[in-house]
């Protein structure tokens, strides 16, 4: 046999039934909301409260806690003193233990109960219980009743004996649970992690598993998974019982149709009074969940326009720093043109400099080579002329002076070596003034491309060539010509307004040496 019994569970009404009339309560249990009804309009009288219970002094629970002990103790001394004699001779007569070690049988049986039940007790103390201690304290105690009953023969032929020798060990595990019960009550212990009754699968084993089944998957105490159990039947049972009203053809909340109410509900444990109150129930609870509803779909809506607010000040954010870059970048443009410019202007200025310098160096060094060469050019043509005529000379007294050709044919040779010189020095002028020319068609070619970046018009370059003209010489000396030739045009009129132009440009203070253009920078800055 066995001998668990399960401590006391509270189980919390799953719909915190309502009371009679003076209070009525919502489906959840968490709150209460006060009738219109008077408390004096019941008839029903008032159940008595644990705290209106007479309370038993502390002389009285002292005196019955010690006479508790004793009595446990003298029966637990008794139990185990005949069970230890009963052990020892089943051990050795029946179970075939020797002499020696029958004791030691009937001690590990004894102690293993005592200590599952004390190491069950100190666990619970710790918060820690374990309920397989207390089933395999009750099974030790059963192997101990089969045991003592066992020991002098067979218990269908001995069933008396069997139960005497049966009754100790069994009153003995009752006394410990009751111990226990007391202080898992007074120290407000773990119940055994709210454990199932064992009563509870006798009387409803399908529906048992399934609160089982649920407490195991998803680690829930006894007491809730009942309390929601208990809940969604009577919530099934209200569908069913709208159902059967409305199939009945009867209006809701009339005495035929609330008469049904308490027979409907009986099987859940619910009063008369409770069940005839659930409509009013459900109908609070009903408009409850939909101000709820209408709570929730406000705050979404708000938290909706509280987003849109929000996008929309980054939105605003965004565009205001995309202005402010905008407004930096066009300025460093800005400032950016303004150097460029400044430095094509340089550039120009410093290619009008060079290409002047070019220009006058170039033509200095070209009328003084060209002069060099051509006195080199005349002194070595008179030199020539000198020989010839000496030659000439040397011919006609040459029958008459042998002694002196010689003399004179060295001179030959000497005239003929100098004017090989001359002719070398010409061409060696003439190559520095091709140099020269080629030096100054390259400064004239960058005075070009400073012009064109200066985008210069055609006529404004034709002016700037007579100017430079008119720089390397005297006005009067630069005939309309030489002009007409320089800036390719036929007509001797446009020759003469250009010139005009030129000295009108050189008037204003136009000096490629020095890169100043009166009209450039205009044209730059626009």
């Amino acid at each position: 046999m066995t001998t668990t019994i399960e401590p006391p569970v509270t189980v919390p009404a799953p719909f915190n039934s309502p009371p009679v009339s003076s209070t009525r309560v919502t489906a959840s249990g968490a709150r209460q909301i006060a009738s219109g009804t008077e408390p004096d309009a019941s008839t029903t009288r008032p159940e008595a409260t644990p705290d209106d219970a007479i309370e038993v002094s502390r002389k009285v629970k002292v005196s019955l806690g010690i006479a508790s002990v004793v009595g446990g103790i003298v029966i637990g001394a008794i139990g185990f003193y005949l069970s230890f004699g009963n052990l020892r001779t089943a051990g050795h007569t029946v179970f075939g233990f020797s002499v020696e070690h029958a004791p030691y049988f009937a001690v590990g049986v004894d102690a293993a109960i005592v200590t599952c039940l004390v190491l069950d007790l100190f666990m619970a103390t710790i918060r820690t219980s374990w309920p397989l201690l207390r089933f395999l304290a009750h099974g030790m105690t059963v192997a101990s009743v089969y045991f003592n009953a066992a020991a002098h023969g067979a218990i269908q032929d001995n069933v008396d004996k069997a139960f005497a020798h049966g009754l100790m060990p069994c009153l003995f595990v009752i006394g410990v649970e009751a111990g226990r019960r007391i202080l898992v009550h007074q120290a407000a212990l773990p119940a055994d992690h709210d454990t199932i009754p064992g009563h509870r699968w006798v009387l409803a084993g399908r529906t048992t598993w399934r609160i089982f089944k649920q407490m195991k998957v998803w680690n829930e105490p006894y007491s809730e998974v009942v309390a929601r159990q208990r809940q969604r039947a009577i919530f099934d049972a209200w569908t069913e019982y709208k159902a059967d009203i409305a199939k009945a053809g009867l209006k809701e909340g009339s005495e035929e149709a609330l008469s049904r109410l308490p027979k409907k509900l009986a099987p859940y444990g619910m009063t008369m009074d409770e069940a005839l109150a659930l409509p009013d129930l459900m109908a609070r609870e009903e408009l409850r969940r939909k101000q709820d509803k209408d709570k929730r779909d406000r705050e979404l809506e708000l938290d909706k326009e509280r987003s849109d607010h929000q996008a929309e000040k980054e939105r605003l954010a965004h565009r205001k720093e995309m202005a402010a870059l905008t407004a930096d970048l066009a300025a460093t443009e800005g400032v950016t043109g303004a150097q460029a410019r400044g430095a094509v202007a340089q550039a120009e200025a410093l290619a009008d400099a060079q290409a002047r310098e070019a220009v006058v160096l170039s033509e200095a060094v070209e009328s003084k080579e060209a002069a060099e060469a051509m006195a080199h050019a005349a002194e070595a043509k008179k030199r020539a002329v000198e020989a010839d005529a000496r030659a000439a000379e040397a011919g006609a007294v040459k029958m008459a002076a042998l002694a002196k050709t010689e003399t004179d044919k060295a001179a030959a040779i000497e005239a003929v070596n100098r004017a090989a010189e001359a002719k070398a020095g010409v061409a060696e002028a003439e190559k520095r003034a091709a140099e020269a020319r080629h030096q100054a068609a390259e400064i004239t070619r960058r005075a070009v491309e400073a012009e064109d970046m200066a985008q210069l018009t055609a006529r404004q370059r034709r002016v700037r060539v007579v100017a430079r003209m008119l720089l390397a010489k005297a006005p009067e000396d630069v005939s309309l010509d030489e002009i007409a030739t320089a800036i390719g045009v036929t007509s001797g009129s446009t020759a003469s307004t250009t010139k005009a132009d030129a000295i009108a440009l050189l008037d204003a203070g136009y000096d490629p040496v020095r890169g100043y253009d009166p009209e450039a920078p205009a044209r730059t800055e626009a």
